[in-house]
């Protein structure tokens, strides 16, 4: 069985691969360190499942995931996040994951997790099924998107654009961070407007705290 392991924890990788290479004699842990990483190696071998980190340095929460699962429909994909939000569960299941745990779980809920998904199940984690989370009224009544229609609509860059937009940074300062025109800066703004068809940069931010697209570094 090979087993794919995307984390840039080096602890969790090797405590995964201890957990697998103790309870499958045939496991081969193959580990990569970031999403680019992980989809060269998923094009060049076959696994019989996937193990990830939900959000990683370098990557946009959920756009990796989400070209996984397009790259490789019937990979089973097991996603580790320290997130307690449900809505991200059902974000992650509906762009293509087999399973969700939470990494307050033990570790062996991996391995019952990457059971149940080689046998075409789904597995959820006991922490996030007892979590009632509050409910998120849209006060500036944003359209009723699903985010994979905001990851298709949007480029790379608008991405990224959107998510410091939602960390209530102002132009001037993306135009800093990204070294872009302020003017480029408007543009792309605008872009994401009429794409998602959006009334304010308001919304904006909304919608990316909404789907927890805030940030391509957070720990997990």
């Amino acid at each position: 069985m090979r087993i794919l392991i995307v984390d840039d924890h080096q602890l969790i990788r090797t405590a995964l691969k201890d957990l697998f290479n103790r309870l499958y004699t045939t496991a081969e842990c193959v580990e990569a360190l970031s999403g680019k990483d992980a989809l060269a190696k998923v094009a060049e071998m076959d696994f019989d499942v996937a193990i990830l980190d939900l959000f990683m340095p370098g990557e946009t929460a959920f756009v990796f995931l989400r070209k996984l699962c397009k790259q490789q429909p019937k990979l089973p994909v097991v996603v580790l996040s320290a997130t307690d939000s449900q809505q991200h569960m059902q974000q992650c299941m509906d762009l293509g994951a087999s399973a969700f745990i939470n990494k307050g779980e033990a570790i062996e809920k991996v391995a019952d997790a990457v059971e149940k998904v080689l046998s075409g199940g789904t597995f959820l984690s006991n922490k996030l099924k007892r979590i009632k989370q509050p409910d998120m009224s849209d006060s500036e009544h944003l359209p009723d998107l699903g985010l994979d229609t905001i990851l298709t609509s949007l480029t790379d860059r608008q991405l990224d654009i959107l998510r410091l937009i939602g960390q209530g940074k102002s132009n001037k300062v993306i135009a800093l961070e990204k070294q872009l025109s302020g003017n480029t800066v408007k543009v792309h703004v605008s872009a994401i407007l009429r794409a998602l068809d959006l009334k304010n940069r308001t919304q904006i931010g909304l919608l990316a705290q909404k789907f927890g697209l805030l940030n391509d570094n957070q720990s997990a």
